[in-house]
């Protein structure tokens, strides 16, 4: 949601170099063509509480998307399927657009309750966009399309209301994590599996005596870990390396990983965040072989940075999806379908 403000702004900037090409092409229907569902006129699309969004700014987003949609995938892509409910391309991006109006709309609609309006830097923003549009607008097209310029602005300021709302609403959100969530920690490890391919490419699973063989192998092999790296820690440069050792030995193709808690199975994620930096962990048994763990560092500083700043934006999103839920459900929302179809 935090995106869709952007790149409706992106596409709606773009649009008026466009127009330049549609307008030479098929004009769009008249309002007095076009049909009305009972209790709407053809000049109002959607009704969300006391706004409304009216026939001409709903044709500059339908414009809009049909602008971008072409120039990414060119004209004959609007009657492709390729849903299971076999809807076209055309009817696919039409349902979406409506969701997308009426998103904006709404959230704008809760600026009020929230506090939000927009500040001088934001108009001046607004004014900006706006003069960049309408510097592509011909006469002709302004007639044509119904375009003015306090239309092009009023889409700008509910397409920046709407994203301010949304971060002021998100960064105010009520987070909540602990330390295990985020921590990352940087491992290097080896690791047998218990599966292999025979000559047909099956997938068959060791068992028995050969499964227990396995687990010796494994042990084995941290046994001579612990010794190499106590030679050479005893040695005059006092350093050990793990990496080298682990690629010689393991099944798996990567023998690194930066991981949470949260990233590896219960057994060995407590196994492998109980070390220190520098120590090896006993053998670990999991569903699919056997692991051992070596601790390069207990705490991934940029790694951990990242997974909770995406921890936290993952919950705020979270926490406003379920707010706009509520108004979807208490603010009365009407839509013009036949409107909107005949569009």
């Amino acid at each position: 949601m935090k995106k869709l403000g952007k790149r409706i702004l992106v596409a709606l900037l773009c649009l008026a170099i466009g127009l330049s090409c549609i307008g030479c092409g098929e004009k769009d229907k008249k309002k007095k063509e076009l049909p009305s569902s009972e209790g709407f006129t053809s000049d109002i699309l959607m009704r969300i509480g006391t706004s409304k969004v009216t026939y001409e700014e709903a044709n500059i987003y339908l414009m809009s998307m049909r602008e971008e949609v072409e120039t990414l995938y060119g004209s004959e892509i609007w009657n492709y399927v390729f849903t299971r409910d076999e809807l076209t391309y055309a009817e696919l991006m039409k349902k979406q657009l409506l969701e997308k109006i009426k998103y904006i709309k709404l959230v704008c609609y809760m600026a009020d309750e929230f506090g939000v309006s927009l500040e001088a830097d934001d108009i001046l923003n607004v004014n900006d966009y706006t003069q960049e549009y309408m510097s592509n607008v011909t006469e002709q097209m302004a007639k044509e399309y119904g375009i003015t310029e306090e239309l092009i602005r009023g889409i700008y300021q509910d397409n920046v209301l709407a994203q301010k709302i949304y971060e002021t609403i998100t960064l105010n959100a009520d987070t909540r994590y602990t330390e295990e969530d985020y921590l990352t920690a940087d491992f290097q490890y080896i690791y047998l599996s218990r599966y292999y391919e025979d000559v047909e490419g099956n997938t068959l699973t060791i068992k028995g005596e050969e499964y227990e063989a396995l687990r010796e192998k494994m042990n084995k092999l941290r046994e001579q870990a612990v010794s190499d790296q106590k030679e050479a820690l005893a040695e005059e440069d006092g350093t050990y390396d793990f990496y080298d050792y682990a690629k010689d030995n393991s099944d798996a193709k990567s023998v690194e990983m930066v991981v949470k808690r949260s990233d590896l199975p219960t057994a060995s994620a407590g196994v492998a965040f109980a070390l220190a930096e520098g120590q090896i962990s006993s053998v670990v048994e999991e569903e699919d072989g056997f692991y051992l763990f070596y601790c390069v560092s207990e705490y991934d500083e940029k790694a951990s940075q990242e997974a909770e700043e995406a921890l936290i934006a993952e919950q705020s999103k979270e926490y406003f999806e379920e707010l706009y839920k509520q108004w979807e459900e208490n603010i009365n929302i009407e839509v013009n379908e036949a409107l909107w179809n005949a569009m």
